[in-house]
């Protein structure tokens, strides 16, 4: 099954673009820094969102990166990377999984639910590292996990309501800053 890539879609905005193009430059620097404004204050809500599933706001904020929008682009994205936070810097909850208590799931919230993470934790040590397991050549390998990326998590925040309120923050911005530069 093929993923659905998340975006804002804004209504009309295309045509309003077009239409400026025509325009003075300083229209499009107006409307380019709505655009960038709004990005940026989406990023910081979209990590605000993201540390209530119990990592930091900074860490999350640095796993989402913000393409700015420019004259030839007036577009600014947001796209979540895929690297991981290492399991330290998220809050955890294990759960025994077999009848000797060395093996327990390893689960981190995501939108206030909990989801079970790929990786296990020996329960009866005082460590609770959370570990992996694989096969090379018909030997086990055990190593430590490498984290979980907050793509997932990104996916989850990006509500409807939340991209509804984007474009809404949007208009309001552009009609600032396209006040500010008649007042120039």
């Amino acid at each position: 099954m093929a993923r659905s890539s998340l975006g804002i879609q804004l209504d009309g905005i295309e045509s309003v673009v077009q239409s400026l193009e025509n325009m003075p430059q300083a229209i499009r620097r107006a409307t380019r820094a709505a655009i960038n404004d709004q990005g940026r204050d989406s990023k910081k809500e979209l990590a605000q969102r993201i540390a209530r599933d119990g990592v930091s706001r900074a860490k999350a904020g640095g796993q989402i990166s913000l393409r700015r929008a420019t004259n030839k682009e007036p577009v600014a994205v947001l796209a979540p990377t895929s690297r991981r936070i290492p399991y330290r810097f998220w809050k955890t909850t294990i759960r025994v999984t077999d009848s000797t208590g060395t093996r327990a799931s390893v689960w981190i919230r995501k939108g206030g639910q909990l989801m079970r993470v790929w990786g296990f934790v020996n329960p009866k040590s005082k460590r609770k590292i959370v570990w992996t397991r694989r096969r090379k050549a018909g030997e086990d390998i055990m190593a430590p996990a490498a984290g979980h990326s907050v793509k997932l998590h990104f996916q989850a925040a990006a509500t409807p309501a939340f991209v509804k309120s984007v474009g809404e923050g949007l208009s309001g911005k552009f009609i600032d800053r396209y006040n500010e530069q008649l007042k120039k």
